[in-house]
């Protein structure tokens, strides 16, 4: 759970690093207006759907959201991040994004792979893998919820 939490933190404040860009910064070139996750895997996805400390992500049509703490985030698209789909089949959903941000003194850059996997109408899947060692990707089960 701690692993979890962490991950989710990082990602949080990666999409607010993207977010405060300044106003004369031109955003990144890889066009957005392509990602649109499958219809099967729209919808909130949690790892623990009787919980208020859920955590997770939601889909629709055209962006990717983190749920922290039972709270959607704002779009990872909306915020302007480029999103690059890797894979949309019938029961599988990849994508990557640009990472980048300070530690301590120390500057790093990356990219991040989501892959979600289809398991049942109800659960999915997450594998994935990062370029960086500042940020990981935890692998687990997601349950849908219908709540959010």
């Amino acid at each position: 759970m701690k692993k979890m939490i962490y991950v989710l933190v990082i990602s949080l404040l990666s999409l607010a690093i993207f977010s405060c860009a300044k106003k004369d910064e031109k955003p990144s070139t890889t066009t957005t207006t392509s990602f649109a996750p499958p219809s099967w895997i729209q919808g909130a996805w949690v790892d623990n759907v009787s919980s208020s400390t859920k955590n997770g992500y939601k889909f629709d049509s055209s962006d990717v959201y983190l749920v922290i703490f039972g709270t959607v985030t704002a779009g990872y698209v909306a915020a302007g991040l480029s999103m690059t789909e890797l894979t949309s089949t019938d029961s599988a959903f990849s994508y990557s994004y640009p990472i980048s941000g300070t530690s301590g003194e120390t500057s790093f850059s990356g990219t991040v792979t989501l892959a979600f996997t289809k398991e049942t109408t109800s659960t999915i899947g997450l594998t994935g893998n990062s370029t960086t060692s500042y940020i990981s990707v935890v692998e687990g089960t997601y349950t849908k919820d219908t709540s959010l």
